[in-house]
């Protein structure tokens, strides 16, 4: 190499656009967040075929099944949670519906947007300054429910999207107000 300044200066004027850049905005984010909120919701409503009213030992939240503890909250939650409490609730749905996937391709478009719409909302939730969940849910699916979705894979999916668009309702629900913690 013989002008090794010139190459210096050529990685410089890469990192000019870069200077240019604009702050993300709370509103595009939340402007984001509600359409894939909106789309998500229409991709289940065509996915869902019956609706499912089931109780299923190991999807509920109860005292030894939570959200921290690997299950699958029911419903959306108490109307007045807050956006990272929401986005909180999103894990064990999208890790649910990761497992159920492999063999259903729009599960597993499900389980992906899920997951998109949980980063909007923890960045949502950083530019409103509102403080984060500091709950870190574990990984994979609990052995129990594992069971349940070796024998009956299918109602576990239909419970897990109805608890999925009850999540969305209440995301949909605190996003159309003003921005919130």
């Amino acid at each position: 190499m013989r002008c090794p300044h010139v190459s210096l200066w050529g990685v410089l004027w890469l990192w000019l656009p870069l200077a240019g850049g604009r702050p993300l905005r709370p509103d595009k984010v939340q402007a984001d967040t509600r359409n894939l909120t909106r789309t998500l919701s229409t991709r289940i409503r065509h996915l869902q075929l019956l609706p499912v009213t089931l109780r299923i030992r190991g999807l509920e939240v109860g005292e030894e099944v939570t959200p921290q503890a690997g299950g699958v909250p029911e419903g959306g939650g108490v109307p007045e949670a807050g956006l990272g409490a929401l986005a909180q609730r999103l894990p064990p749905l999208q890790r649910l519906l990761g497992t159920l996937a492999p063999g259903h391709p729009p599960l597993a478009q499900v389980a992906n947007d899920t997951e998109n719409l949980r980063s909007l909302l923890l960045t949502l939730v950083t530019l409103l300054g509102c403080p984060l969940p500091a709950v870190s849910p574990p990984p994979g699916v609990p052995p129990r429910l594992a069971e349940l979705v070796a024998e009956a894979p299918h109602t576990v999916a239909a419970v897990a999207l109805a608890r999925l668009r009850d999540c969305l309702d209440a995301i949909a629900t605190r996003l159309d107000g003003p921005p919130a913690c």
